[in-house]
């Protein structure tokens, strides 16, 4: 009997080892991807800077959003025009208006239409928001015809209880949910809400600046 259990022994520790690595492997793999920068983001870039010089916006840093990207990876970017890279990357919610899921978003420039709204935008100073009291916000100016209510509407960049790494391939849900333990509240009007964490390195970067700093909301095709 003894030797019939340890080889029932060997065979479940094999099973376990194997699991467990194949796992490990699915993890690095979900991580890599989540992480992973859009394909065409160094082309956004040149038409961005192309874009702020022609507008007098900061050719330093841009501020860029992809939410044509699974909401579980990283859809928000500082690039860097002189190092040619993104300098940060973050997970970014998008609104829940309109019968938008936590798949595809709907856009909308209407009032009260809590949807998100594509186009360029002028990110302005920062505000101390009335709800929740005391929570600050970077003030956003829509530059097209796209987003040319985001001021009317409320439209901002602000941090709200998102993990700082990617999720993928979990999505980020349009309300309050559990996500790893985690607790995700995306909170999104229309507004672009981020990280806590990545927010104070965006505010950081705006006001370094001594030009405003443009960011462009997109809907890439993947």
């Amino acid at each position: 009997m003894f030797p019939n259990g340890m080889m029932k022994f060997s065979v479940i520790k094999r099973i376990i080892l194997t699991t467990v690595s194949i796992g490990t492997i699915l993890l690095l793999l979900f991580l890599i991807t989540g992480n992973s920068t859009p394909k065409d983001l160094d082309e956004r870039a040149e038409e961005a800077l192309e874009y702020c010089k022609e507008n007098g916006y900061s050719t330093d840093y841009c501020l860029l959003v992809d939410y044509g990207r699974h909401s579980g990876r990283v859809r928000f970017f500082i690039w860097d025009f002189e190092m040619e890279k993104p300098v940060l990357r973050s997970l970014c919610a998008h609104g829940y208006g309109k019968g938008s899921t936590a798949r595809r978003p709907v856009f909308s420039n209407e009032v009260g239409s809590f949807c998100s709204s594509l186009g360029h935008y002028r990110v302005g100073k920062e505000k101390t928001m009335s709800k929740p009291t005391g929570r600050k916000a970077l003030l956003l100016y829509g530059k097209d015809k796209s987003n040319s209510k985001a001021l009317q509407r409320g439209i901002l960049i602000h941090p709200v209880s998102l993990p700082n790494f990617s999720i993928y391939p979990f999505l980020i849900p349009v309300k309050v949910h559990k996500v790893l333990g985690h607790k995700i509240r995306p909170k999104s009007e229309g507004c672009i809400t981020i990280p806590f964490r990545k927010y104070a390195k965006v505010v950081k970067t705006v006001k370094s600046s001594n030009k405003p700093l443009m960011l462009w909301v997109y809907e890439g095709m993947y």
